[in-house]
């Protein structure tokens, strides 16, 4: 692809997740006229269903096999969301949710220890460097129990409120006078001339792990896109399952973050979670996984035995083998995918919605953006 878009004014968005809502927004803003396709409206799915985490350190700087540029681009996002986030309440008078750092990254076992240890080195002499807690203290001021044996303050890691951000941004839609909302599936049709964008001059697709299944009738029968580009069969369904539990005296007033478990304290709950099951697509929250998390959370902070379950839930995330993002033009001429944000779906939207505006508006791409285009996704990652 040449990364430089013919003339495009007007685009077909697929999917309203925080990442289709973002980048209609920004697309909007820079002229085009947008038509968002939901069969689901108000939004809801995986952005939804998350819990809003923020944590370029702690989902980036050392996971293993994670794309090499990952880091940077959660970390440019990270920046972003500040004023991402003031811009949107202005407009809309809803707030996002956004709360800065630090989170509080904890360790119960020698292979937690080791993760802590690794995000430390790696993010070692930045201004924004995790910072090692002194038991005593961390146990005392985060009301956490006896089991944790180390403990790494995360100054660049936040959280936002991603029922309150989906929620402002879907008002924002609503409100853009160059935006039409069509909660129905986009009716792309393959022609002999090529695919017919819905009446459009282009087509994003955001439509999570429903990416691979989106179709365009040919000679009269549903074709997955997939098939002119196997790209899209890269992301993946992973299922999530998670809690909310009261607010109780004595708990956290700081994310906590430990191996694959989070607290996350919000002004109305607190949330627990959450399980990554690949290949699950996930209708409701199973009963044992539910009764598990609690009983991990408790162990961290005990007070947590004692909150009522207010909430239970499951969502899907879309994800790729690497963790990482598919930005970019693919196959078909016009015909652009956003989408395999995996565990940083809330944290991507603002630096997503740029890079997508970027590319379909202007033709430009920076060498970050490039190293996420769908034709570098298929090749080997040094």
């Amino acid at each position: 692809m040449s990364g430089a878009p013919q003339n495009i004014q007007s685009i077909a968005v697929i999917g309203a997740g925080i990442i289709g809502l973002s980048c209609a927004l920004e697309l909007a803003d820079r002229g085009l006229i947008v038509t968002l396709y939901d069969k689901a409206w108000p939004p809801r799915g995986a952005s939804w269903a998350a819990a809003g985490m923020l944590a370029p350190a702690f989902e980036a700087a050392s996971e293993p096999g994670i794309h090499p540029c990952l880091f940077e681009l959660c970390e440019q996002s990270a920046q972003m969301w500040p004023d991402w986030s003031d811009a949107l309440e202005v407009r809309t008078g809803l707030s996002a949710g956004y709360r800065a750092g630090p989170s509080l990254a904890v360790a119960i076992d020698k292979a937690q220890e080791r993760h802590l240890s690794a995000i430390e080195h790696a993010m070692c002499g930045r201004p924004d460097a995790p910072r090692a807690c002194p038991m005593d203290r961390v146990r005392r001021d985060a009301a956490l129990g006896g089991s944790i044996t180390a403990a790494l303050l995360l100054p660049s890691d936040g959280q936002a409120d991603n029922r309150r951000t989906l929620a402002a941004l879907a008002a924002a839609v609503e409100q853009h006078p160059r935006i039409i909302i069509r909660p129905q599936e986009a009716p792309l049709k393959v022609t002999r001339n090529g695919l017919d964008h819905a009446g459009h001059d282009a087509t994003l697709i955001c439509a999570g792990w429903g990416t691979p299944m989106v179709t365009a009738i040919e000679n009269g029968q549903p074709i997955r896109l997939s098939k002119w580009d196997p790209v899209l069969d890269e992301i993946e369904a992973y299922g999530g399952q998670m809690l909310a539990v009261a607010p109780i005296e004595g708990a956290p007033e700081t994310t906590i973050r430990c191996g694959d478990l989070y607290i996350v304290p919000k002004e109305d709950r607190i949330i627990i979670g959450a399980t990554t099951e690949r290949g699950r697509v996930l209708e409701a929250a199973e009963d044992d996984v539910i009764a598990e998390l609690k009983s991990r959370a408790a162990e961290i902070c005990p007070v947590l035995a004692g909150a009522s379950v207010i909430e239970t839930w499951a969502g899907v995330r879309p994800g790729t083998a690497d963790h990482a993002p598919i930005l970019g033009e693919l196959r078909l001429a016009n015909l652009f995918v956003a989408s395999g944000h995996y565990r940083n779906g809330i944290l991507l939207a603002p630096i997503s919605a740029k890079i997508m505006a970027d590319l379909i508006n202007d033709g430009e791409a920076t060498e970050l953006a490039r190293a996420f285009f769908p034709q570098s996704r298929l090749a080997p990652q040094v």
